[in-house]
C-alpha cells in the first residue's frame, strides 16, 4: 500500500474503533497487537500492513475487512435528521447519529447474509415534497390518509412500534440517546430502509408522540431533508406535530369519546354534570396522548373548555392518580423506560448470531448492553452461536479483495536494493 492508502485505512480503523466505543488499548488487546503498533497503524505511520493484521483488527471490531479498507458505505450514504432541543451539544448529536448509523450498518450486513429481509420501503403520502403552505391541514390530511390505508378507523393505537414496522415498514425503537435528542430518523437511500429511534423516558405519551412525529417525517418524505433543528420550529416540524396529533387522536374519535364521557364518567356537580377536566383526562387516556394534545384536538372541534382546562393542566401522571388509573399508568411508565430495539432488525441479528454470521459485539450494541450481559440473556434463552474453529471464518470476499490489493501494490513496487 502507498502512504496515502495506509493513512486512509488508519482513519477507517479509528472511526470503527470509535463506533465500537473502544480506546486504543482495548482494541490492541483484543486484536493481539501492542498499543504502539495500533497507534502507528491508525496514524498511517507503518511501512506496511499485513492481511493478518487487518483481519485481527476486523475481528476485534466485529466488522468486515472491507470497512477498514474502503470505509463504511452506509455511514457515507445514510441521511440523518435528529430532533433536538436548543441546548443540544455537538457531542449529543454525534452520539445519536452514531447509534442510528450503526443500526443501519448492521442491517446492511445482515442483508448480505442468508437471513430473510424486507425490501419494501415505508409508504409515503402522495403529496410528499410539497411546500408547507398549511401545516395543520397537510398534517391532518396525511394522518387521515394513512389511517384509511391501514384500516385503522378512529380506534386508539395500542402497540405503536409494532404498527409502524408491520404496516408502514418503518423500523422503530426506543433507545438511550442524549436527553436533548427526542428522536432521530434516518434513511439508507441505496436500500430504501428507514429507521426512527426515540428516547426512553418516564413520560409514555411523549414517547408515543415522538414515534408518530418521526413517522410523519417519513410519510411526508421530509424527515431526511431537515437536520440539526434548533431554536424555532420549522414548517416541517409543525406539520409533523399536526400529523402526530391527528394520527394518534383523530378528531372524529375525540368527538365521540368526549360525548361518551358525558354519561360514563361519574357526575361531580349538583346539576349532574361531569367535571370537564375529568372528561378531558378520559379522552387523553383513551388515545394515550397528553392532556395538552387532547385539549388542542377538542379546540379544533369547537368544544368549549373552562379556564381550569385552558391554563396549567396537570400532568398525565397526576391525572391518572386523581381519576383512578394510576397503577396502570405507572406500568406504562416502566415500559417507556425499557430499551426496545427495532424488532425486525433485532430478530435478524439474533438469527445471524445463532448461525455464527455475526459476533456478539454488534448484537450487544443493538441491545444497549455490555457484552457479558447480552451473552447471559441470550444463553438464558438457549441461543448460542455454533462452535467455532480456532480462527474465525474470514469474510472470503473481503479477504480476497484485501489480498489482491496488497499483491497488486507489491507487484507495482520495484524490489528493494
Amino acid at each position: 500500500m502507498q502512504v496515502e492508502e495506509l493513512e486512509e485505512v488508519g482513519r477507517h480503523i479509528q472511526r470503527e474503533r470509535a463506533r465500537a466505543g473502544l480506546n486504543q488499548r482495548d482494541l490492541a488487546e483484543h486484536a493481539g497487537l501492542s498499543q504502539p503498533t495500533l497507534h502507528r497503524i491508525e496514524q498511517g505511520a507503518r511501512a506496511a500492513l499485513s492481511v493478518t493484521e487487518l483481519d485481527r483488527i476486523a475481528r476485534a471490531l466485529d466488522v468486515p475487512v472491507r470497512y477498514l479498507l474502503q470505509g463504511n458505505p452506509v455511514a457515507d450514504r445514510v441521511r440523518v435528521a435528529p430532533r433536538t432541543a436548543r441546548e443540544a451539544t455537538q457531542e449529543d448529536l454525534d452520539e445519536a447519529r452514531r447509534m442510528v448509523v450503526d443500526l443501519l450498518a448492521l442491517d446492511d450486513r445482515l442483508t448480505e447474509s442468508a437471513t430473510p429481509h424486507r425490501t419494501s420501503t415505508p409508504q409515503r403520502d402522495s403529496g410528499r415534497s410539497a411546500p408547507v403552505t398549511d401545516a395543520e391541514g397537510q398534517g391532518r390530511t396525511a394522518a387521515a390518509a394513512l389511517r384509511t390505508r391501514l384500516g385503522l378507523g378512529i380506534a386508539p393505537l395500542v402497540d405503536l412500534p409494532e404498527l409502524l414496522e408491520t404496516a408502514t415498514h418503518l423500523d422503530a425503537g426506543a433507545v438511550s440517546i442524549p436527553s436533548t435528542v427526542s428522536g432521530i430518523s434516518a434513511q439508507d437511500p441505496a436500500r430504501g430502509v428507514a429507521v426512527a429511534l426515540v428516547n426512553i423516558c418516564d413520560v409514555p405519551e411523549r414517547q408515543r408522540f415522538s414515534y408518530a412525529h418521526e413517522l410523519g417525517h417519513v410519510v411526508l418524505d421530509d424527515g431526511v431533508a431537515v437536520d440539526h433543528l434548533r431554536g424555532g420550529r420549522s414548517p416541517q416540524e409543525i406539520r409533523c406535530d399536526a400529523f402526530a396529533r391527528h394520527f394518534l387522536a383523530p378528531l372524529e374519535g375525540v368527538r365521540q369519546e368526549w360525548q361518551r364521557t358525558a354519561t360514563t364518567c361519574a357526575p361531580t356537580a349538583d346539576d349532574g354534570s361531569v367535571d370537564p377536566l375529568r372528561r378531558l383526562a378520559q379522552v387523553a387516556r383513551h388515545y394515550r396522548v397528553s392532556l395538552s394534545v387532547a385539549r388542542i384536538q377538542c379546540a379544533k372541534l369547537g368544544i368549549g373548555l373552562p379556564s381550569e382546562c385552558q391554563n396549567a393542566l396537570p400532568t398525565n401522571r397526576e391525572a391518572a392518580w386523581r381519576f383512578g388509573w394510576g397503577p396502570e399508568y405507572e406500568a406504562e411508565v416502566k415500559a417507556a423506560q425499557q430499551i426496545s430495539p427495532p424488532r425486525r432488525i433485532l430478530e435478524r441479528a439474533v438469527q445471524a448470531y445463532a448461525a455464527g454470521s455475526i459476533g456478539l459485539k454488534p448484537l450487544a450494541r443493538l441491545l444497549c448492553m455490555d457484552v457479558q450481559d447480552a451473552e447471559a440473556q441470550l444463553e438464558g434463552a438457549g441461543i448460542r452461536p455454533p462452535a467455532a474453529p480456532e480462527a474465525r471464518r474470514i469474510d472470503a470476499r473481503s479477504m480476497a479483495a484485501a489480498r489482491r490489493r496488497l499483491q497488486n501494490r507489491a507487484d507495482e513496487e520495484p524490489p528493494q536494493a
